[in-house]
């Protein structure tokens, strides 16, 4: 069920209302909700205006190494590709970095963090928002909440 909730979650731009929550996937029964969105992991709830949200979160990280052996702990794959193009694949050279979100070392990832699930689209709001090194500097215009992932809002 923590797998419908982080879906809907990112579909929805990366927070729902808590009450959506209970009234799409339970029927009416809060308890439920309460218990799956208590795990700090992949949620962080807050309250804007008065109306409790749950925002959806992971460890989760992109690498950052051009060469990296496959060691590591983070997602191989472009940013920009996350993100919907990457201009670099359109050169004769091409882009540094995997576009294979479904290469075996991304995939084994994935699974572990439990977002083996998720479209790209749906990844890319979730890595978004978890991780403040993918956002582009200090940018004003932006309207997206960003989170320490060490910062509990509400509970």
């Amino acid at each position: 069920m923590a797998t419908e909730i982080l879906k809907m979650i990112c579909a929805g731009q990366g927070a729902v209302n808590t009450e959506d929550l209970v009234y799409n996937l339970f029927s009416g029964d809060p308890t439920k909700v309460s218990e799956i969105i208590s795990n700090r992991e992949k949620f962080a709830r807050c309250c804007p205006n008065g109306q409790e949200k749950v925002v959806a979160r992971t460890r989760l990280r992109l690498c950052r190494a051009k060469d990296c052996p496959g060691t590591c702990r983070a997602l191989h794959l472009c940013k920009n590709f996350l993100f919907g193009f990457c201009e670099f694949s359109q050169l004769r050279r091409g882009c540094s970095f995997s576009h294979e979100l479904t290469s075996e070392h991304n995939q084994r990832l994935l699974r572990q963090h439990e977002l083996e699930s998720l479209s790209r689209e749906e990844l890319c709001t979730l890595l978004l928002q978890s991780d403040h090194t993918l956002l582009p500097a200090h940018n004003l215009a932006c309207l997206n909440l960003q989170l320490c992932f060490h910062f509990d809002i509400l509970y």
